[in-house]
């Protein structure tokens, strides 16, 4: 079969099931909208994904942070599927998102890391495999083939050929905090609002906290939300099935967030970095990552400050949600919608002394994952066993009726929700290759590799350019957030060896 047309659509039969209670922001109403009515054979679902950009999995109230405030996406997760734990496969933006829509790993499909190219290449990279892959049509042109070109709002990197693309917003902060045009437009060059308190990181200047006095209407992310209700209503309006993402900003650098939605520093619950604690870290995470992006040179105050920042963005693109939510139940689209929510990767908030991403701490390779469809989905599911990221889409074009090809390695999750198995993998899998940064500090460094199960992580250097494997064990049972590293301690030796194997065989293609 030719793969350009290895996914085949097939008619489905849905019955509609019970609406979603009560919203915040949205029709305060259980009951049906009139024209509400069951999905027709042989139509596919609706898609909505709404993707975060850099949002860790806590960022939703849902998985177990009472500070954060998104009631809409945890509702969807109450009346839907969640997934504890779910990992994405590079800890950084298009390497992950690459590897999302294609369904293999970063090391199959590059890049992966986001810079430039290395000085000496790693050995790990089947160059033959890589450039064969490239030509190949990636997940997201299954839709297409089917009929259904997915639409994109918003942030589009790493998947720009695939997409009906229906334009972004202007932003009014650079990653540096920096007025853009469109801001200097809008509010002048000498506006007094530049003027509040902002929190940057030491090395490279990205903004990454502080209350900026704007109304919500004028942040991107409330801008963007009036872009996706408009093309929603106008796929609606079609009365074909659609697959519409929306890709937000949020909560990315710049980190900022009107009063009205930062969160209380007094409530979030964080640990504080300590110098103590680096001293245990891996030599690489002592050295160039924190200059990269460390964090120990911030007062609590300012922590605190871009805290409250972070977990505020994501409290506004919830509202973004529940806004889309009212949208589907007002064009009686609820039932047989798939709303999906995930992100690229998650964030460090100062935990263990850094910021932002590049390593394999949960806040930063744990990302949200939500399913939801009355017609289609259980309700109230948590799956605590781990899955993958590269599982995303597959799920997606299940639900769609669509042929998955095998020699994907992404596989979709419907037999896990469906409780017809209960284990996925032996481990989870995510990778970075340092030596392709952008970031001078980082290049030194090779291809660094997790191996996570249910109760052990492991990190290491998986590359015949570096001598030294620099590892971190952690025992994610009795220490989740990850403070104490046993990689040195010889009682867990043949703990490491086993998860090794599992890395070796992983990047064999056995697992």
């Amino acid at each position: 079969m030719n793969r350009r047309h290895f996914l085949q659509k097939v008619g489905l039969g849905i019955t509609a099931a019970a609406t979603l209670p009560v919203f915040y922001g949205c029709e305060n109403s259980t009951e049906k909208s009139p024209d509400q009515s069951s999905k027709k054979a042989g139509r596919q679902p609706n898609i909505l994904w709404i993707m975060l950009d850099d949002g860790r999995a806590d960022a939703l109230g849902c998985y177990g942070k009472p500070w954060a405030k998104t009631p809409n996406m945890d509702a969807l997760a109450a009346n839907g599927v969640r997934f504890e734990t779910a990992i994405v496969q590079n800890p950084v933006c298009v390497p992950s998102r690459r590897s999302m829509k294609t369904g293999f790993y970063a090391h199959q499909v590059g890049p992966v890391a986001m810079g430039q190219k290395p000085k000496t290449p790693g050995g790990y990279i089947d160059n033959a495999l890589m450039q064969k892959l490239h030509t190949q049509p990636n997940l997201l042109d299954a839709w297409t083939a089917a009929g259904t070109t997915p639409v994109n709002v918003g942030k589009i990197h790493g998947f720009e050929r695939s997409w009906d693309n229906r334009g972004d917003v202007p932003i009014l902060l650079d990653v540096g905090g920096n007025p853009t045009s469109y801001f200097i437009k809008k509010f002048g060059a000498d506006s007094p609002i530049l003027k509040e308190p902002m929190v940057y990181t030491k090395t490279h200047h990205w903004q990454i906290g502080g209350i900026l006095p704007v109304r919500p209407e004028e942040t991107e992310t409330w801008r963007l939300g009036d872009m996706a209700v408009k093309t929603l209503d106008e796929l609606a309006a079609k009365n074909e099935s659609f697959f519409l993402r929306v890709s937000f900003h949020a909560p990315h650098v710049a980190c900022y967030v009107p009063k009205e939605y930062f969160i209380d520093p007094k409530t979030i619950d964080l640990p504080l970095p300590t110098a103590e604690e680096l001293k245990n870290k891996p030599k690489f995470e002592q050295g160039p990552l924190d200059t990269y992006a460390g964090g120990l040179n911030l007062t609590k105050e300012q922590i605190d400050l871009c805290r409250g920042t972070y977990y505020g963005m994501v409290r506004l693109v919830d509202v973004q949600v529940g806004r889309l939510i009212e949208a589907l139940k007002k064009k009686g689209l609820w039932d047989d919608t798939v709303i999906a929510i995930n992100s690229d990767q998650g964030f460090q908030l100062g935990e263990h002394g850094l910021w932002k991403k590049r390593v394999f701490y949960d806040a930063n390779v744990k990302s949200p994952l939500v399913l939801h469809c009355p017609a289609m989905l259980p309700e109230g599911k948590v799956i605590d066993e781990p899955v993958e990221m590269i599982d995303f889409l597959p799920t997606l074009m299940e639900l769609s009726g669509m042929d998955i090809s095998g020699d994907i390695r992404g596989k979709s999750l419907i037999p896990l929700i469906k409780g017809k198995v209960k284990q996925w993998r032996p481990a989870c899998f995510s990778e970075i290759d340092h030596s392709q940064s952008m970031y001078n500090e980082l290049r030194g460094g090779g291809r660094r590799v997790m191996v996570r199960t249910k109760a052990w992580k492991l990190i290491f250097f998986m590359d015949e350019r570096i001598t030294d494997k620099d590892g971190a064990l952690y025992d994610l049972k009795n220490d989740p957030d990850e403070q104490r590293n046993l990689y040195n301690n010889p009682q867990y030796a043949n703990i490491i060896k086993q998860l090794e194997f599992l890395a070796k065989q992983w990047d064999k293609g056995k697992i």
